[in-house]
């Protein structure tokens, strides 16, 4: 134990990037050891991460002391620490185990330093690699050529499953659907996104009309909050529903779970609480039947993070994969490539040296400064203020 090192310091680093559909932020962490180690990880809040200086201040004012000064042992304890120290003030949803997903990945990039191994070898990897699916835009946002253009780069490589986005006039998206659909060949599969956006009635009616696509599923048609409206909806969807880039941990997953609330379990590990929370989450599906994709729409470490996640679950046999954010990736990233190039036959391979494989280009966050979004409506091209809150 006297050679082990500590914690000695937690920075985070908010920055914003204008992105050609819009400016998204994101919050990276770093976590430095006695010995000079770093680990990066990151937070989502679903969409990279809107309130970065919000989370941030949580994060050096709430969790940094409390693993400042603690032994690199187990990141398991250094994260049961965080959250049993918080728990009763902070509640165990939203931005608490968010802010507490960016330590707990960079915990886990210093142990995998510290040992020599990858994350996902120190957890038990099972895969070399995983098939990504391309996670595309608002179906709003344009013609079907467009979507396609947007695609075709992915579907070049090797991808052969998609998924789109429906908005409010979701009528209309279906029309654009039913012209990009042929676009993309009949080998491709196909997913639909609804962003939270409907109520029950018009979410049955969207599902009932995605038979016409084979969809494999339909993600998050109801405010994740609307849990009664959701089991409802799951019960006689002719579709799948997918769930779970909103929810925090193994507890809320398998309340889920058991109600029958989601065919398609999508946690994220820098959303859930981190790495082994959301191996929690997904280790626990299959026992209801449950498939698991773990949803990926940030920067490089927690891409790099959901991949050492599925890579260690039997169970995961693909994840999200956001072409909009290439230049995020790009501009922040270091260490293991994630891009286009990358992509073979549909798949990424995990990184295999010590820690994530990935860690972030401390310049680049200086360059690219935290905006706070004041007014602007995080996710969406419009700005349209209840677009996520009923029908039209």
């Amino acid at each position: 134990m006297s050679n082990t090192p500590s914690i000695e310091r937690i920075d985070t680093f908010p920055c914003t990037y204008g992105t050609d559909r819009e400016r998204m932020s994101f919050l990276y962490v770093r976590v430095t050891a006695t010995d000079g180690t770093v680990g990066w990880g990151e937070v989502c809040d679903s969409y990279g991460c809107s309130y970065a200086g919000v989370i941030g201040h949580l994060i050096d004012e709430v969790f940094a002391p409390l693993i400042v000064g603690q032994p690199l042992v187990s990141v398991d304890l250094l994260a049961d620490r965080m959250r049993l120290f918080t728990r009763r003030r902070l509640g165990d949803a939203w931005i608490a185990p968010q802010a507490r997903s960016g330590i707990e990945i960079a915990l886990w990039d210093l142990m995998g330093q510290a040992t020599g191994r990858s994350v996902s070898s120190l957890l038990g990897r099972t895969a070399d690699r995983v098939e990504v699916y391309a996670s595309s835009g608002f179906l709003e946002e344009g013609p079907a050529e467009h979507h396609y253009e947007g695609l075709r780069p992915l579907l070049e490589r090797g991808v052969r499953k998609v998924k789109v986005r429906t908005g409010p006039e979701w009528r209309s998206d279906l029309d654009t659907l039913r012209k990009l659909r042929p676009m993309l060949g009949a080998d491709v599969e196909l997913m639909v996104d609804a962003s939270e956006t409907y109520t029950l009635p018009t979410a049955r009616a969207l599902a009932t009309a995605l038979t016409e696509f084979d969809v494999q599923w339909i993600e998050e048609p109801l405010p994740q909050s609307e849990r009664a409206g959701i089991e409802a909806l799951v019960a006689h969807s002719p579709v799948p529903v997918a769930y779970g880039e909103h929810m925090f941990g193994l507890d809320d997953a398998l309340d889920a779970l058991r109600r029958r609330q989601l065919d398609v379990l999508q946690p994220d590990a820098a959303t859930a609480g981190g790495i082994s929370e959301a191996r929690r989450m997904a280790m626990a599906a299959p026992a209801f039947g449950v498939r698991v994709v773990p949803h990926v729409c940030s920067g490089p470490a927690a891409l790099a993070a959901n991949l050492h996640l599925a890579a260690s679950v039997p169970g995961i046999r693909l994840i999200e994969y956001p072409p909009t954010l290439l230049p995020v990736w790009d501009t922040f990233g270091t260490g293991a490539a994630l891009g286009l190039d990358a992509i073979d036959d549909g798949h990424l391979t995990v990184p295999e040296t010590a820690g994530l494989g990935v860690g972030i280009d401390e310049g680049a966050c200086a360059d690219h400064p935290y905006e706070a979004p004041g007014a602007r409506v995080a996710g969406t091209t419009t700005g349209l203020p209840d677009r996520f809150v009923g029908d039209r």
